[in-house]
C-alpha cells in the first residue's frame, strides 16, 4: 500500500482542500517514474542479437564453430611439432599408431605424421578456403541479382536466363573439370573456381528482394532527387537485403567446406602438400581396411562439427534478423 497516497493533504495558506488535493497528485506523478520514456529504444541489430542469444542452438553452434577457428588459428603454434617435421623419419609403420599418450589423435601410417597436427592445419585451410569462397560468391551474386532486380526488363531476362543456364550444370563436376584445367593442387585456385560457381543461388535471392524494394515510395523519392541507378542500388536497397545475404553467406561457408573435401578427396582439389581435411581423408583412405580408423575419423569429425556449427548458427540468424520475429 502506498502511504503518500493515504496521507492527508495538508493545505498550504491561503490554498483550498481541492486545490492542495491537484498539488498533491501533480508531486505525486513528477516523483514517480515515467516508464514510457524509461523504455529503452533498440536499433535493429541490437534486437538481432537479443533474438539471437536466446536460439539455444545458435549459441551451441557458434561455440562449436568458433571453437574450431581457435584451434585452427591457434593450434599451429602451440603443437609441440609442426606440419613439416616428421617425429620418426627413419620408422616406415604401414599400420600406424593409434590415440596414445603425446598423440591423442594418433599417428598416420608410413610417415608417422601426428594426426592432430594435420587436423588443425587442414581444420585452418579448410574454413579459409570455406570463407573467402563464400565472400567472392556473395559479391557476385549481390552485383548480379541487384542489377538484375532494379532494372528489370530485358537486363533481368539476360541475366537471369544465364543464371538458370550455369544451374543446369552439376556445381561439383564443374569444380572438378575446372580444377583439372587449370591444375590442382592451389589451393587459390580452388577458392576461386567454388566462389566463380557459387553465386547463382545469392543472386536469385537478392533478385527476388529488389523487385519488390524497388516500388517504395523511398526509391521514388531518390529518383526523384536525381541519385543515380547503382548509387540507389548498392546506398538504398542493398542495406535493406542485408540479412538473408548474410544468412545465406553463412550456409554457404559450409557447403563449401563439404565441396572442397569431397573435391579433395578425389584428388583434385589441394595438394597433399597444403592439407586441407578433405585431403587428409583421401590419404587414410588406403590404410582403413588396415583398422586405421584415427586417421580417417578425427579429420571427418572436425568436418562435421564445423558443418554443424555453421548449419546452428544459420538456422539461429534467420530467425534472429526476421524483422517480424517476437523478442
Amino acid at each position: 500500500m502506498d502511504e503518500r497516497k493515504d496521507a492527508p493533504v495538508t493545505p498550504a495558506v491561503g490554498e483550498s482542500g481541492q486545490d492542495a488535493y491537484i498539488r498533491a497528485e501533480v508531486e505525486e506523478l513528477e516523483a514517480s517514474p515515467d516508464y514510457d520514456v524509461a523504455l529503452e529504444s533498440l536499433g535493429q541489430w541490437e534486437l538481432a542479437w537479443r533474438r539471437f542469444r536466446k536460439h539455444r542452438m545458435a549459441i551451441v553452434g557458434s561455440a562449436l564453430f568458433f571453437t574450431m577457428v581457435l584451434a585452427g588459428v591457434v593450434g599451429p603454434f602451440i603443437l609441440p611439432f609442426d606440419l613439416y617435421t616428421i617425429p620418426y623419419p627413419d620408422v616406415i609403420d604401414s599400420f600406424g599408431r593409434g590415440p596414445m599418450l603425446g598423440h591423442p589423435f594418433g599417428e598416420t601410417a608410413r610417415l608417422q605424421w601426428d594426426v592432430l597436427m594435420l587436423v588443425v592445419n587442414g581444420t585452418r585451410l579448410s574454413l579459409l578456403i570455406g570463407v573467402l569462397a563464400s565472400i567472392i560468391a556473395t559479391v557476385i551474386g549481390a552485383l548480379v541479382g541487384g542489377i538484375a532486380g532494379y532494372f528489370g526488363g530485358l537486363v533481368d531476362t539476360i541475366l537471369m536466363r544465364i543464371v538458370d543456364s550455369l544451374l543446369t550444370l552439376p556445381l561439383l563436376f564443374v569444380v572438378l573439370v575446372f580444377t583439372k584445367f587449370l591444375g590442382s593442387g592451389n589451393w587459390l585456385s580452388v577458392t576461386i573456381i567454388f566462389g566463380l560457381f557459387g553465386w547463382l543461388g545469392i543472386a536469385r535471392l537478392v533478385r527476388a528482394i529488389l523487385l519488390s524494394l524497388r516500388e517504395e515510395d523511398y526509391v521514388d523519392a531518390a529518383r526523384a532527387a536525381g541519385v543515380g541507378n547503382f548509387r540507389i542500388i548498392f546506398r538504398h536497397l542493398m542495406p535493406n537485403a542485408l540479412s538473408p545475404i548474410i544468412v545465406a553467406t553463412t550456409l554457404s561457408v559450409a557447403g563449401v567446406i563439404i565441396g572442397e573435401a569431397f573435391v579433395s578427396f578425389l584428388g583434385f582439389g589441394v595438394g597433399p602438400e597444403t592439407p586441407t581435411l578433405g585431403n587428409i581423408l583421401s590419404g587414410s583412405q588406403d590404410t582403413i581396411i588396415n583398422g586405421n580408423w584415427w586417421w580417417a575419423f578425427f579429420p571427418g569429425a572436425a568436418i562435421v562439427v564445423i558443418v554443424l556449427g555453421i548449419n546452428f548458427m544459420g538456422d539461429g540468424l534467420r530467425d534472429a534478423l526476421d524483422p517480424r520475429a517476437k523478442i
